[in-house]
Order: structure tokens, then sequence, then C-alpha cells
């Protein structure tokens, strides 16, 4: 008696080639979320760790308090 069939293997290989798509699927959409992270995300100038709004003039400005740039790069990415 023949414990695997032809249809079992055809089910067994629809399965697994099921299951390897699935996996490059969650792969693929783990690297777009990664790479997009990395183009919003940058290390800070004037503070440590990383930063999402560069402190440019315009960004410094808006601030309307004159303050330096570490003080300004502070506030604009939300650290006290």
């Amino acid at each position: 008696m023949k414990f695997f069939g032809k249809t079992h293997i055809i089910i067994l290989w629809v399965i697994a080639f099921t299951f390897a798509i699935y996996i490059e699927i969650i792969l693929i959409k783990s690297y777009l979320i990664e790479k997009k992270y990395e183009e919003t995300h940058f290390p800070c100038t004037y503070i440590s760790g990383t930063c999402t709004v560069k402190p440019t003039y315009e960004n410094c400005e808006k601030l309307k308090l004159h303050l330096p740039d570490d003080e300004c790069e502070r506030i604009l990415n939300g650290r006290k």
C-alpha cells in the first residue's frame, strides 16, 4: 500500500509553492518598510540619535524663538 500517491505529492508541492510565495511577500514588505524608514530618518546633526526634521533656517524660523541650532533641532524632533 502506497502512503503517498500522485495526488498527495501534487497537493504537497502546491502547498510548498504557496508557502514559498507567502514568505517572499513577507520579505518584500519588510524590505519596503525598512527602505521607507531609512528615507525619513537620518542621524541628527547637533544632538545624538535619529531625526526626522533638519534644523534649516526655514524650519527654525517657524518657531520664532531665535534659538541656537542644537535647541532648534531638539524642539523640531520632539526631544526635551
